[in-house]
């Protein structure tokens, strides 16, 4: 299936009544509460997912960078996700490439997975930030 009609489908079942139309990069961009805003690419087959996560802290940035590279690893802290930084290193974003074909009911549940690790990793980021002594 297509993502841009996963994506309309998932429009209509969450009664969002503007249609999903790419960027000039080919991206759908899908928003929810919160300011969050995932980048969609259709790879056809299968889906790209990409989300900033949080501007990147100044303080304590290398052992921030250990701690999330031991939740990249593997997978196991991100959900198969990949925690980076942006080209420009001023936002740590979320990644996950789907490279297959899925129906509607796959696409949805990835999605919300990857929305559920990019909610749960902004809170535990500005959790780390407050934090007066980090690891």
């Amino acid at each position: 299936m297509l993502l841009r009609d996963c994506l309309e489908k998932l429009y209509d079942e969450l009664e969002i009544e503007l249609k999903p139309k790419p960027n000039e990069k080919k991206f759908f961009s899908f928003r929810l509460r919160d300011g969050v805003q995932v980048d969609l690419k259709d790879l056809e087959p299968g889906v790209a997912m990409h989300s900033k996560i949080c501007p990147c802290p100044e303080r304590k940035r290398e052992d921030l960078f250990i701690f999330l590279m031991r939740a990249n690893l593997l997978g196991q802290g991100t959900g198969g996700s990949r925690i980076g930084l942006d080209p420009e290193e001023k936002f740590l974003t979320l990644s996950l490439g789907l490279p297959y074909e899925m129906n509607y009911q796959s696409f949805r549940e990835n999605l919300e997975d990857f929305v559920n690790y990019l909610v749960y990793w902004r809170e535990e980021i500005a959790k780390i930030e407050k934090e007066e002594s980090f690891l």
